[in-house]
């Protein structure tokens, strides 16, 4: 609830202001310069109907989304295969045995964005996905105990790198502790991907990471199963949508997830 209220009051901090203003200009209208009490009531409902009337016309061109996950009945926004559910005990969602993912479409023409979320590692890892252009193409951040091992995924294959490899970087000063709660925030900026984790009370990782120009895909021939081919593939993934992967046993969970437009 107060993560909900704050986000209320930030996004629309200049309506809230506007509301108090027309509030009070209503009230000393009727104080000082004798108007009746219609008046007065009449004004009120006028001030208020606008300000209700800015919101809904902000929220329709918004560039925010704010998903609690923290209820049942909160999946019907994403699109995707496999497990995601609602954990009642938990209050939050669950990602598991999900061979694509899950992705919130209405983020997917976006470019540059902040994407925040809590999450759990309750079995091997909990993976979140950016600039996803469908279930086929997306950039896949995989967080196990010890780091972050960046996924590329190309019409369908995979293109896998580890936080270990002196390109990405991203190994955690100190692991990840199964079954607690972490706070995420991923920054998209063009090519450049900021990764911060704070436990909760305090910041336990900050790392960029930079999505590679071009990668060697390997494909088998239809035909030869037997033979490989390996094709060079530009890697164009300045925008696209948000989500979160788990295969196989692969599980963990997610809520308060909060997207910006930058």
């Amino acid at each position: 609830m107060k993560k909900k209220f704050s986000v209320f009051l930030k996004t629309n901090k200049y309506e809230i202001v506007t509301f108090l203003v027309d509030f009070a200009t209503a009230f000393i209208a009727f104080k000082y310069f004798r108007n009746n009490l219609l008046i007065f009531l009449f004004a009120v409902v006028i001030f208020v109907l606008s300000f209700v009337l800015v919101i809904y016309l902000k929220t329709r061109d918004k560039d925010f989304f704010y998903l609690p996950l923290d209820s049942p009945g909160k999946e019907k926004d994403w699109v995707g295969r496999g497990v995601w559910k609602y954990v009642r005990s938990e209050e939050c969602f669950e990602i598991t045995n999900s061979n694509v993912g899950f992705i919130f479409p209405k983020t997917i023409l976006w470019d540059d964005y902040s994407f925040e979320f809590d999450f759990k590692i309750v079995n091997k890892t909990c993976a979140w996905i950016v600039r996803a252009i469908n279930l086929s193409n997306y950039i896949m951040l995989q967080a196990d105990f010890d780091g972050i091992n960046p996924h590329i995924r190309l019409d369908g294959n995979w293109i896998v790198k580890k936080y270990s490899d002196a390109d990405v970087n991203l190994g955690f000063n100190e692991k990840l502790a199964p079954d607690k709660w972490y706070k995420a925030r991923v920054i998209c900026e063009k090519r450049s991907i900021r990764i911060t984790i704070n436990d909760p009370k305090r910041p336990i990782f900050d790392r960029h990471w930079k999505i590679p120009d071009g990668f060697i895909v390997s494909y088998r021939e239809r035909e030869d199963e037997d033979k490989v081919v390996n094709l060079y593939k530009e890697i164009d993934f300045d925008f696209g949508a948000i989500g979160f992967r788990n295969a196989g046993d692969e599980r963990g969970f997610i809520k308060y997830v909060y997207i910006q437009r930058l």
